[in-house]
Formats: C-alpha cells, sequence, structure tokens
C-alpha cells in the first residue's frame, strides 16, 4: 500500500456521472433497509440503530461541553452513555435530547454524501470515528461491534467500488431513518413501561425541564420526520437527474 493507493481511494465521485445502474443499486439498497427494519430481522439489526443512538448522546454531550467517560452497547440491542458535567441544565438536556435523531441524522447525511460522491472520504473517516470510539468502550460487546464497524468502513472503503460504496452508504442512510422512526414508535408504545423503570430519555428530559415527556417524544418525531423528508428528497432528485 504507497500514499498514491491511499489518495486515490480517497477521491470523490462526480454526481454528474450516475447512471441508470446506480439508481437501481440504490433502490435495492432501500428495498433491503426496509426489510431489516421489520421483525424478525429487527431484532439482529437494531444494533446498528443502537450505535448510533449512543454515539448521538455522546457527541451531543460533548459539543454541549460535557466529558465523554463511557460507551456501552448491550447484547439485547440497549445501551447507555456516560458523561461528566452537571447533573442538569442546557448540557445534560442537549446530551439527554440528541440520542433519538441521532440515527435519522446519521441517516441523512450517509444519503447526502452518496448522493454528492463522497461516499469513499466519508468511509475512510467513518472507520477512523468507529476506531477512536473504542477509547470509551467499556465492555466486550461494545468492543465487537466497534470493530466490526471499523473492518465494515474499512473494507467498503478499500475494497468497494463507486457503485458498491454509494448504494451501500444510501442502504445504510435509508435503514437508520427507517430504524430512527422504529425506536420511536417502540418507545411511544411503551412509555409506561418506559416511566416505571426510569430508563426513557423523553421522562428524563420531562424531569430535566419539567416539559412534559409527550412532547420531547413529539419532538423525536419531528425531527426524524425532517431527516426523512430531507434524505427522500436528495435521492429522487438524484435519480431524475440520473435517468434524465
Amino acid at each position: 500500500m504507497t500514499t498514491d493507493d491511499v489518495i486515490s481511494r480517497l477521491a470523490t465521485t462526480d454526481p454528474a456521472a450516475f447512471t441508470t445502474t446506480d439508481v437501481v443499486v440504490w433502490a435495492f439498497a432501500v428495498a433491503a433497509a426496509v426489510a431489516m427494519v421489520v421483525d424478525p430481522q429487527w431484532r439482529r439489526t437494531s444494533v446498528v440503530v443502537t450505535v448510533a443512538h449512543e454515539l448521538g448522546h455522546a457527541l451531543g454531550g460533548v459539543f454541549a461541553g460535557r466529558k465523554l467517560t463511557a460507551l456501552r452497547v448491550r447484547l439485547d440491542a440497549s445501551g447507555v452513555t456516560h458523561t461528566r458535567g452537571k447533573s442538569s441544565g442546557f448540557g445534560m438536556v442537549v446530551c439527554a435530547w440528541a440520542g433519538y435523531p441521532a440515527p435519522a441524522v446519521a441517516g441523512l447525511i450517509a444519503v447526502l454524501v452518496a448522493v454528492q460522491g463522497w461516499a469513499a472520504p466519508a468511509l475512510f473517516v467513518l472507520a477512523i470515528v468507529f476506531a477512536v470510539c473504542l477509547l470509551w468502550a467499556r465492555s466486550a460487546f461494545t468492543v465487537l461491534v466497534l470493530l466490526a464497524c471499523v473492518a465494515a468502513s474499512a473494507a467498503l472503503w478499500w475494497w468497494g467500488s463507486e457503485v458498491v460504496q454509494s448504494g451501500t452508504a444510501v442502504g445504510v442512510g435509508a435503514f437508520l431513518v427507517l430504524g430512527g422512526f422504529r425506536a420511536v414508535i417502540d418507545t411511544w408504545r411503551s412509555r409506561q413501561w418506559h416511566r416505571s423503570r426510569g430508563e426513557s430519555d423523553a421522562v428524563a428530559l420531562e424531569t430535566l425541564t419539567r416539559v412534559p415527556a409527550s412532547v420531547w417524544l413529539g419532538s423525536f418525531w419531528l425531527a426524524t420526520a425532517a431527516c426523512a423528508g430531507g434524505a427522500v428528497w436528495m435521492l429522487w432528485a438524484t435519480a431524475v437527474r440520473a435517468l434524465a
């Protein structure tokens, strides 16, 4: 492996060069994403959404001035993020809120890099991000999941063709957006159970702000819907240009 090899694999793709083949690959990728957010597949694939959810908490907390101390993803696809700072206030609210919208935001970004031809450099950056996150992993399963994410991102970056890279970005983006919706739906359906156990981000936000948990759940819906709308619009507009 030489420097020229690395640089060549970081090259972007001209969006104007997308063809019918790319659109067909994207369509299959979206169909696969839909299949993965329904039972029984969801029980095996939801861990990917959990990773995005927990990284949302982590990034939200860090950007709001808190210190990240631990990331954990469990075998049952639940997770927890620990940050250090004041137990109340703006930073804690941002950290608590950022989890549920994070998968849809990540999905929107994935679709954006696909349609803009940035899939290759984005995969390279993503592999580095997952590798850095290993510093805060606090369980063997978390390390295993993050290593799998590093390996998948790096392999696609190094060996994947432009069509495969953009198709994967679209598929992962669609899955994260749909998975974000599924996570919010599941939380809404089990809100009373979560309230009794104190495990819902919406209930935690209600405790922090005295704003009803239903309002916070509504904000998760709106943020996820906005990301979904943006992803659909970008895919549609790019597909129309490619097929013209």
